[in-house]
Protein backbone atom coordinates (compact mmCIF):
# COMPACT_ATOMS: atom_id res chain seq x y z
CA UNK A 1 0.00 0.00 0.00
CA UNK A 2 1.41 3.45 -0.89
CA UNK A 3 1.94 5.73 1.84
CA UNK A 4 0.43 9.24 1.58
CA UNK A 5 2.99 11.64 2.79
CA UNK A 6 0.74 14.85 3.92
CA UNK A 7 2.43 18.47 5.15
CA UNK A 8 -0.33 19.82 7.71
CA UNK A 9 -0.71 23.21 7.93
CA UNK A 10 -2.59 24.53 10.75
CA UNK A 11 -2.12 27.84 12.64
CA UNK A 12 -3.52 26.62 15.78
CA UNK A 13 -1.67 24.16 17.62
CA UNK A 14 -4.17 22.18 19.08
CA UNK A 15 -6.19 21.70 15.88
CA UNK A 16 -3.05 20.35 14.02
CA UNK A 17 -1.82 17.61 16.74
CA UNK A 18 -5.40 16.83 17.31
CA UNK A 19 -5.79 16.01 13.08
CA UNK A 20 -1.79 14.43 13.08
CA UNK A 21 -3.07 11.83 15.52
CA UNK A 22 -6.24 10.81 13.86
CA UNK A 23 -4.66 11.02 10.66
CA UNK A 24 -1.62 8.57 11.66
CA UNK A 25 -4.21 6.37 12.82
CA UNK A 26 -4.67 5.57 9.28
CA UNK A 27 -2.65 2.80 7.68
CA UNK A 28 -1.69 4.67 4.35
CA UNK A 29 -1.38 8.56 5.36
CA UNK A 30 1.45 9.73 7.54
CA UNK A 31 2.16 13.34 8.66
CA UNK A 32 5.97 13.96 7.57
CA UNK A 33 5.86 17.70 7.81
CA UNK A 34 4.07 20.21 9.61
CA UNK A 35 3.61 24.31 9.99
CA UNK A 36 1.70 27.12 11.47
CA UNK A 37 2.45 29.83 8.93
CA UNK A 38 3.51 30.64 5.53
CA UNK A 39 7.12 30.88 6.11
CA UNK A 40 7.25 27.57 8.59
CA UNK A 41 5.59 25.55 5.27
CA UNK A 42 8.25 26.72 2.98
CA UNK A 43 11.08 25.88 5.08
CA UNK A 44 9.68 22.74 5.95
CA UNK A 45 9.34 21.29 2.74
CA UNK A 46 10.48 17.73 2.83
CA UNK A 47 10.84 15.94 -1.07
CA UNK A 48 8.68 12.96 -0.04
CA UNK A 49 5.53 14.97 0.69
CA UNK A 50 2.46 13.99 -1.60
CA UNK A 51 0.13 15.93 -0.42
CA UNK A 52 -0.43 19.29 1.93
CA UNK A 53 -2.86 19.80 3.89
CA UNK A 54 -3.65 23.11 5.01
CA UNK A 55 -5.86 25.94 6.44
CA UNK A 56 -6.06 28.90 4.19
CA UNK A 57 -6.19 31.49 6.52
CA UNK A 58 -2.67 31.83 8.68
CA UNK A 59 -1.12 34.64 10.20
CA UNK A 60 1.52 35.45 8.11
CA UNK A 61 -0.05 35.50 4.67
CA UNK A 62 -2.77 34.24 2.36
CA UNK A 63 -2.92 30.37 2.11
CA UNK A 64 -4.11 30.91 -1.51
CA UNK A 65 -0.30 31.73 -2.53
CA UNK A 66 1.25 28.70 -0.94
CA UNK A 67 0.75 25.91 -4.13
CA UNK A 68 2.29 28.25 -6.38
CA UNK A 69 5.25 28.54 -3.80
CA UNK A 70 5.38 25.11 -2.87
CA UNK A 71 5.20 24.30 -6.64
CA UNK A 72 8.74 25.80 -7.54
CA UNK A 73 10.22 23.92 -5.56
CA UNK A 74 8.22 20.29 -5.14
CA UNK A 75 6.32 20.37 -8.41
CA UNK A 76 3.04 17.76 -8.62
CA UNK A 77 1.70 17.96 -4.95
CA UNK A 78 -1.64 18.15 -3.81
CA UNK A 79 -3.56 20.20 -2.06
CA UNK A 80 -6.42 19.82 0.29
CA UNK A 81 -7.71 23.24 1.76
CA UNK A 82 -9.36 22.72 5.05
CA UNK A 83 -11.14 25.59 6.34
CA UNK A 84 -13.84 27.53 7.49
CA UNK A 85 -14.47 29.66 4.31
CA UNK A 86 -16.85 27.56 2.05
CA UNK A 87 -18.62 30.24 -0.03
CA UNK A 88 -19.18 28.90 -3.27
CA UNK A 89 -16.98 32.26 -5.15
CA UNK A 90 -14.37 31.30 -2.18
CA UNK A 91 -14.30 27.74 -3.45
CA UNK A 92 -13.48 28.41 -6.80
CA UNK A 93 -10.82 31.22 -6.29
CA UNK A 94 -8.96 28.45 -4.09
CA UNK A 95 -9.23 26.17 -7.21
CA UNK A 96 -8.11 28.95 -9.47
CA UNK A 97 -4.95 29.19 -7.13
CA UNK A 98 -3.84 25.17 -7.91
CA UNK A 99 -5.93 23.98 -5.03
CA UNK A 100 -7.37 20.45 -5.82
CA UNK A 101 -9.72 20.00 -3.27
CA UNK A 102 -11.78 21.91 -0.49
CA UNK A 103 -13.83 20.89 2.63
CA UNK A 104 -14.99 23.02 5.97
CA UNK A 105 -13.79 22.43 9.15
CA UNK A 106 -17.06 21.33 10.19
CA UNK A 107 -16.47 17.94 8.22
CA UNK A 108 -16.04 14.79 10.44
CA UNK A 109 -12.79 12.91 10.21
CA UNK A 110 -13.93 10.71 8.32
CA UNK A 111 -15.02 12.83 5.57
CA UNK A 112 -11.56 13.99 6.02
CA UNK A 113 -10.15 10.94 5.67
CA UNK A 114 -12.40 10.02 1.99
CA UNK A 115 -11.25 13.89 0.70
CA UNK A 116 -7.57 13.39 1.18
CA UNK A 117 -7.40 9.53 -0.40
CA UNK A 118 -9.94 11.09 -3.27
CA UNK A 119 -7.74 13.74 -4.25
CA UNK A 120 -4.88 11.60 -4.71
CA UNK A 121 -6.58 9.13 -6.37
CA UNK A 122 -8.35 11.35 -8.70
CA UNK A 123 -6.75 14.64 -8.22
CA UNK A 124 -9.66 16.76 -7.06
CA UNK A 125 -12.41 16.56 -3.97
CA UNK A 126 -15.20 19.14 -3.68
CA UNK A 127 -17.15 18.57 -0.03
CA UNK A 128 -21.03 17.94 -1.48
CA UNK A 129 -23.07 20.98 -1.33
CA UNK A 130 -20.03 23.23 -1.53
CA UNK A 131 -20.94 25.22 -4.37
CA UNK A 132 -20.87 21.93 -6.91
CA UNK A 133 -22.55 24.02 -9.57
CA UNK A 134 -19.73 26.15 -10.12
CA UNK A 135 -17.66 23.18 -11.16
CA UNK A 136 -19.35 20.39 -12.49
CA UNK A 137 -21.77 20.90 -15.72
CA UNK A 138 -24.30 18.98 -16.35
CA UNK A 139 -27.99 18.07 -16.39
CA UNK A 140 -28.34 18.23 -12.60
CA UNK A 141 -25.58 20.83 -11.11
CA UNK A 142 -26.63 20.77 -7.36
CA UNK A 143 -25.10 16.91 -7.28
CA UNK A 144 -20.94 16.98 -6.42
CA UNK A 145 -18.51 14.83 -8.01
CA UNK A 146 -18.79 12.32 -5.45
CA UNK A 147 -23.00 11.90 -5.18
CA UNK A 148 -22.61 11.59 -9.01
CA UNK A 149 -19.99 8.64 -8.52
CA UNK A 150 -21.76 6.74 -5.99
CA UNK A 151 -24.93 6.83 -8.27
CA UNK A 152 -22.93 5.22 -10.71
CA UNK A 153 -21.12 2.60 -8.76
CA UNK A 154 -24.64 1.69 -7.56
CA UNK A 155 -26.13 1.59 -10.79
CA UNK A 156 -23.64 -1.19 -11.88
CA UNK A 157 -24.62 -3.51 -9.02
CA UNK A 158 -22.03 -2.73 -6.51
CA UNK A 159 -23.51 -2.60 -3.20
CA UNK A 160 -23.42 -0.15 -0.52
CA UNK A 161 -20.05 -1.74 1.33
CA UNK A 162 -18.49 -2.09 -1.41
CA UNK A 163 -19.09 1.39 -2.97
CA UNK A 164 -18.09 3.10 0.76
CA UNK A 165 -14.61 0.68 0.42
CA UNK A 166 -14.44 2.24 -2.86
CA UNK A 167 -14.87 5.78 -2.10
CA UNK A 168 -12.84 5.29 1.70
CA UNK A 169 -16.10 6.66 3.86
CA UNK A 170 -17.34 4.35 6.31
CA UNK A 171 -21.47 2.81 5.59
CA UNK A 172 -22.96 5.18 7.69
CA UNK A 173 -21.26 8.25 5.53
CA UNK A 174 -22.14 6.71 2.18
CA UNK A 175 -26.15 6.59 3.63
CA UNK A 176 -26.27 9.75 4.48
CA UNK A 177 -24.96 10.78 0.77
CA UNK A 178 -27.56 8.78 -0.43
CA UNK A 179 -30.27 10.51 1.56
CA UNK A 180 -28.56 13.95 0.39
CA UNK A 181 -28.76 12.46 -3.29
CA UNK A 182 -32.55 11.42 -2.82
CA UNK A 183 -33.26 14.90 -1.30
CA UNK A 184 -31.42 16.73 -4.05
CA UNK A 185 -33.43 14.40 -6.82
CA UNK A 186 -36.89 14.79 -4.93
CA UNK A 187 -37.51 10.89 -4.46
CA UNK A 188 -37.43 8.93 -1.05
CA UNK A 189 -35.57 5.90 -2.12
CA UNK A 190 -32.59 4.63 -3.56
CA UNK A 191 -34.33 2.96 -6.06
CA UNK A 192 -36.21 6.41 -7.17
CA UNK A 193 -32.53 8.11 -7.51
CA UNK A 194 -31.38 5.59 -10.02
CA UNK A 195 -34.19 5.72 -12.07
CA UNK A 196 -34.13 9.52 -11.59
CA UNK A 197 -30.63 10.01 -12.62
CA UNK A 198 -30.51 7.75 -15.55
CA UNK A 199 -33.73 9.50 -17.14
CA UNK A 200 -31.77 12.85 -16.82
CA UNK A 201 -28.63 11.36 -18.22
CA UNK A 202 -26.67 11.59 -15.10
CA UNK A 203 -26.03 7.76 -15.26
CA UNK A 204 -25.38 5.26 -18.08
Amino acid sequence: MNQIKIMLIEDHQVVRQGLKKLIELEDNITVVAEAGTCQEALENLRDDISLVLLDIALPDGDGLELPGKIGTRLPGLKYLALTTYYDPVFVRKAMEYGINGFIPKYASFDEIRSAINMVMKTGSYLYPGLGSELFFKGPKPGLAEEELKILQLLATGENQKSVANQLYISLSTLRRRIRGICTKLGVKTIEEALASAAKKGLIK
